[in-house]
């Protein structure tokens, strides 16, 4: 799993509408895919299954109380530029962007989980194979591994987001809608330092900063207003992200480079009076193409094979709705206690802690034996360098899946009637991520016609017809 950072840059804009903009790029394909898509069938009016293949082109958020989040790019633009503290200087970033990124083998995984989800809802082998006997069949059965590839990596993130949040070992107040005005806090913070000082305790004192937030809570109930803390969870961040399908290749990666530095040689001897074969014959020989496609990597050309991965724009503060108090929290922060807001404060990011504990979520949500870990790569860098060495249960039931089609499917081949499917055994409650998918009436009804004309041909062709 690799996670990258990116600073927000203040310099170019105060807000996230350029990137909120630059994510939504692949809602018009996939609008234009599954639209033509449903044109094949008769009945288009709006199902469940149609509202949730829409949420793909939103963007999603913290759940609210268990129920998902969804918004749009306007809405999720507001959310992250509205939450700012009054303390922001205007030099400095006011989000940042995580880029979340699973390796080859770790949508292997997701891919299995989306297999075993659909068999476990009804579509096994036999219906598969059957379903890609047509176009449409198969552009169902996409679209449906498509959605759960989605909500997969939508509750991923949600993991990836708690374990953000619980990295910075940060505290937020209990009670902000009754913390101090500026001026009690001034008085407060008064109050408080002189107490300390006629206890003898100054800031080199390893209780220090224990003590100065015990006296502050103390001084502030004896004003009526609550300082109290706790620790800060993912409820406590402000973020949205985006799942993105596709990638391109950037005019600033090393094989667009290379290959633009050899193309640029072979024009030029081929140009010559007498071009020399064998050195353009090597030079094209030696252009990078792409693993999967084979085509020759240029700017702007897709890479080939799945290419899901998350974008996530997380808030520098935290979402106290005193602006006043809002606390700022950086992943890119290397210190570890230091002052903010005239207080000691750990507002230090350990990455590495981070990275093993995401890799860690990962395996135990989608049951990943890990073998290439975050931990092993870092080992074999530092002897390359000579240096030393939540589980959410499921709520949601597959029968609106599993019901039609197994009924359907099994009484139109023949095959001998499935026991009644318990979504006490469904995969997606023994891993513990938000499946089933809602699933379709209309892509529904085409599976069966499909299946049903393809057995009909059959039985025609057995009795000569």
């Amino acid at each position: 799993m690799h996670i990258s950072f990116t600073r927000h840059d203040p310099d170019i804009s105060q807000s996230c509408k350029a990137v909120t903009e630059y994510l939504d790029k692949e809602n018009t394909s996939r609008e234009r895919e599954y639209e033509e898509f449903m044109e094949d069938i008769e009945n288009q009016a709006l199902s469940d299954f149609d509202k949730q293949i829409e949420l793909q082109n939103l963007f999603f958020s913290q759940d609210d109380n268990e129920q998902e989040v969804f918004l749009n790019q306007n809405s999720a633009t507001d959310l992250i530029d509205a939450n700012v503290s009054s303390r922001a200087k205007e030099r400095e970033s006011k989000f940042f962007i995580l880029n979340i990124s699973p390796s080859k083998d770790e949508l292997q995984q997701l891919n299995e989980i989306v297999g075993a989800e659909l068999k476990a809802a009804g579509i096994g082998e036999k219906e598969t194979q059957l379903l890609s006997q047509s176009e449409s069949g198969a552009k169902q059965l996409e679209i449906m591994r498509n959605d759960l590839m989605h909500q997969c990596l939508r509750e991923y993130t949600k993991d990836v987001m708690r374990d953000y949040a619980q990295n910075f070992n940060r505290k937020v107040y209990n009670n902000p809608g009754n913390l101090p005005t500026q001026k009690e806090e001034k008085q407060i913070n008064s109050e408080t330092r002189k107490e300390l000082a006629e206890m003898k305790i100054d800031r080199k004192d390893p209780g220090y900063a224990q003590k100065y937030q015990e006296i502050r809570e103390q001084k502030a109930a004896e004003l009526g207003r609550d300082l109290s803390v706790r620790k800060m969870t993912e409820k406590d961040l402000v973020w949205i992200a985006k799942v993105e399908e596709k990638r391109t290749y950037k005019g600033n990666d090393k094989w667009v480079i290379e290959n633009r530095k050899a193309q640029r040689e072979i024009k030029k001897l081929e140009a010559e009076d007498k071009p020399d074969r064998e050195k353009i014959a090597l030079l094209k020989a030696q252009l990078h193409t792409d693993r999967t496609t084979g085509e020759i990597v240029r700017e702007g050309l897709k890479k080939g094979g799945q290419q899901y991965h998350v974008h996530v724009v997380v808030s520098r503060y935290d979402n106290c709705p005193n602006a006043r108090y809002k606390g700022s929290i950086s992943p890119l922060a290397h210190h570890r206690n230091s002052r903010m807001a005239g207080k000691i404060a750990q507002v230090g990011f350990d990455r590495d802690s981070f990275f093993k504990k995401i890799e860690q979520s990962f395996d135990e949500r989608f049951k990943y034996e890990r073998r290439d870990s975050y931990e092993k790569f870092n080992e074999q860098k530092k002897l390359r360098t000579g240096k030393n060495t939540r589980t959410r249960h499921a709520t949601k039931a597959v029968s609106v899946l599993s019901k039609p089609v197994r009924d359907e499917l099994y009484k139109a081949s023949g095959a001998e009637e499935l026991q009644k499917l318990d979504v006490r055994n469904a995969v997606s409650r023994e891993l513990g991520f938000r499946v089933p998918l809602s699933i379709p009436k209309t892509p529904l009804q085409l599976a069966t016609q499909t299946v049903r004309s393809a057995i009909a041909k059959i039985t025609d062709t057995s009795k000569g017809y």
